[in-house]
Protein backbone atom coordinates (compact mmCIF):
# COMPACT_ATOMS: atom_id res chain seq x y z
CA UNK A 1 0.00 0.00 0.00
CA UNK A 2 1.41 3.37 -1.01
CA UNK A 3 1.60 6.04 1.67
CA UNK A 4 0.55 9.64 1.09
CA UNK A 5 3.15 10.79 3.61
CA UNK A 6 6.22 12.22 1.95
CA UNK A 7 9.44 10.72 3.17
CA UNK A 8 11.94 13.08 4.72
CA UNK A 9 14.87 13.74 2.42
CA UNK A 10 17.92 11.68 3.23
CA UNK A 11 20.78 13.89 4.29
CA UNK A 12 24.06 12.86 2.75
CA UNK A 13 27.01 13.68 4.94
CA UNK A 14 29.95 15.53 3.45
CA UNK A 15 32.64 13.14 2.24
CA UNK A 16 35.58 15.53 2.50
CA UNK A 17 37.30 15.86 5.83
CA UNK A 18 38.23 19.47 5.13
CA UNK A 19 34.63 20.48 4.46
CA UNK A 20 33.33 18.74 7.58
CA UNK A 21 35.93 20.43 9.76
CA UNK A 22 35.37 23.83 8.11
CA UNK A 23 31.64 23.49 8.68
CA UNK A 24 32.11 22.77 12.40
CA UNK A 25 34.51 25.74 12.70
CA UNK A 26 32.03 28.02 10.89
CA UNK A 27 29.20 27.03 13.25
CA UNK A 28 31.18 28.23 16.27
CA UNK A 29 32.75 31.22 14.48
CA UNK A 30 29.45 33.05 13.85
CA UNK A 31 31.08 35.95 11.89
CA UNK A 32 34.00 36.20 14.32
CA UNK A 33 37.10 34.18 15.12
CA UNK A 34 36.33 31.32 17.51
CA UNK A 35 38.35 30.88 20.69
CA UNK A 36 40.69 27.99 21.36
CA UNK A 37 38.32 26.79 24.09
CA UNK A 38 35.46 26.61 21.56
CA UNK A 39 37.63 24.71 19.07
CA UNK A 40 38.80 22.26 21.73
CA UNK A 41 35.17 21.59 22.70
CA UNK A 42 34.19 20.60 19.14
CA UNK A 43 32.97 17.07 18.69
CA UNK A 44 35.16 16.05 15.78
CA UNK A 45 34.24 12.38 15.97
CA UNK A 46 36.18 10.22 13.51
CA UNK A 47 37.86 13.34 12.04
CA UNK A 48 39.82 14.05 15.25
CA UNK A 49 42.85 11.85 14.32
CA UNK A 50 43.41 14.09 11.25
CA UNK A 51 43.16 17.43 13.06
CA UNK A 52 45.78 19.66 14.66
CA UNK A 53 46.18 22.96 16.47
CA UNK A 54 49.27 25.17 16.26
CA UNK A 55 50.05 27.97 18.71
CA UNK A 56 51.41 30.80 16.54
CA UNK A 57 52.80 32.69 19.53
CA UNK A 58 55.11 29.77 20.37
CA UNK A 59 55.99 28.91 16.77
CA UNK A 60 59.22 30.18 15.28
CA UNK A 61 61.02 28.20 12.59
CA UNK A 62 58.86 25.17 13.32
CA UNK A 63 55.17 25.06 14.17
CA UNK A 64 54.41 24.53 17.86
CA UNK A 65 51.68 21.89 17.99
CA UNK A 66 49.45 21.91 21.03
CA UNK A 67 47.44 19.08 19.50
CA UNK A 68 48.20 16.64 16.70
CA UNK A 69 45.86 13.79 15.83
CA UNK A 70 47.50 10.40 15.78
CA UNK A 71 46.99 9.89 12.03
CA UNK A 72 48.91 13.08 11.23
CA UNK A 73 52.18 11.88 12.71
CA UNK A 74 52.76 9.66 9.68
CA UNK A 75 52.71 12.73 7.40
CA UNK A 76 55.66 14.14 9.32
CA UNK A 77 57.94 11.44 7.90
CA UNK A 78 56.77 11.35 4.26
CA UNK A 79 58.86 13.44 1.89
CA UNK A 80 57.61 14.41 -1.58
CA UNK A 81 59.90 13.30 -4.38
CA UNK A 82 61.94 15.99 -6.04
CA UNK A 83 62.23 18.24 -2.99
CA UNK A 84 65.97 19.00 -3.10
CA UNK A 85 66.00 20.33 0.46
CA UNK A 86 64.34 17.24 1.94
CA UNK A 87 62.99 19.62 4.57
CA UNK A 88 59.34 19.62 3.59
CA UNK A 89 57.25 16.67 4.62
CA UNK A 90 53.60 16.29 3.67
CA UNK A 91 52.71 17.78 7.05
CA UNK A 92 54.93 20.81 6.32
CA UNK A 93 53.11 21.16 3.01
CA UNK A 94 49.78 21.18 4.83
CA UNK A 95 50.99 23.96 7.12
CA UNK A 96 52.69 26.07 4.45
CA UNK A 97 49.84 28.57 4.22
CA UNK A 98 49.42 29.23 7.95
CA UNK A 99 50.57 32.83 7.54
CA UNK A 100 47.94 33.39 4.84
CA UNK A 101 45.17 32.08 7.12
CA UNK A 102 46.40 34.28 9.98
CA UNK A 103 46.85 37.46 7.93
CA UNK A 104 43.54 37.10 6.07
CA UNK A 105 41.72 35.92 9.21
CA UNK A 106 39.98 33.41 6.97
CA UNK A 107 40.11 29.70 6.11
CA UNK A 108 42.71 28.55 3.61
CA UNK A 109 42.40 25.24 1.80
CA UNK A 110 45.20 23.44 0.00
CA UNK A 111 44.94 20.54 -2.43
CA UNK A 112 47.75 18.88 -4.33
CA UNK A 113 49.04 15.57 -5.64
CA UNK A 114 52.52 14.61 -4.48
CA UNK A 115 54.78 11.78 -5.55
CA UNK A 116 56.67 10.22 -2.66
CA UNK A 117 60.23 8.90 -2.76
CA UNK A 118 58.97 5.33 -3.12
CA UNK A 119 56.99 6.32 -6.24
CA UNK A 120 53.52 6.31 -4.66
CA UNK A 121 51.26 9.22 -5.51
CA UNK A 122 49.23 10.86 -2.76
CA UNK A 123 46.27 13.20 -3.21
CA UNK A 124 46.64 15.56 -0.29
CA UNK A 125 44.15 18.07 1.10
CA UNK A 126 44.32 20.39 4.11
CA UNK A 127 42.33 23.21 5.69
CA UNK A 128 43.74 25.93 7.95
CA UNK A 129 41.33 27.85 10.18
CA UNK A 130 42.23 30.91 12.28
CA UNK A 131 41.50 31.00 16.02
CA UNK A 132 41.76 33.93 18.44
CA UNK A 133 42.22 34.02 22.17
CA UNK A 134 41.32 37.71 22.49
CA UNK A 135 38.87 38.17 19.62
CA UNK A 136 41.28 40.41 17.69
CA UNK A 137 44.55 38.64 16.97
CA UNK A 138 44.94 35.24 15.33
CA UNK A 139 46.80 33.28 17.99
CA UNK A 140 46.27 29.70 16.79
CA UNK A 141 45.63 27.75 13.63
CA UNK A 142 43.22 24.85 13.80
CA UNK A 143 43.25 22.52 10.86
CA UNK A 144 42.88 19.13 9.32
CA UNK A 145 44.86 17.23 6.70
CA UNK A 146 44.53 13.92 4.98
CA UNK A 147 46.09 12.13 2.08
CA UNK A 148 45.05 9.13 0.07
CA UNK A 149 47.03 7.01 -2.32
CA UNK A 150 45.99 7.31 -5.95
Amino acid sequence: MKSDVAEAPVRVSERRLTERVRSKWARIAKDRLPTLEEVQALNLGPDRPYCFTVDLRLSDIFPYFIFMGEELSRYSTLYPMGDPRREKTLLDTALAKMDEAALNRAPVEFTDVKRLDDGRRVAFRSILLPVSENGRDVTHIFGAARGRRI
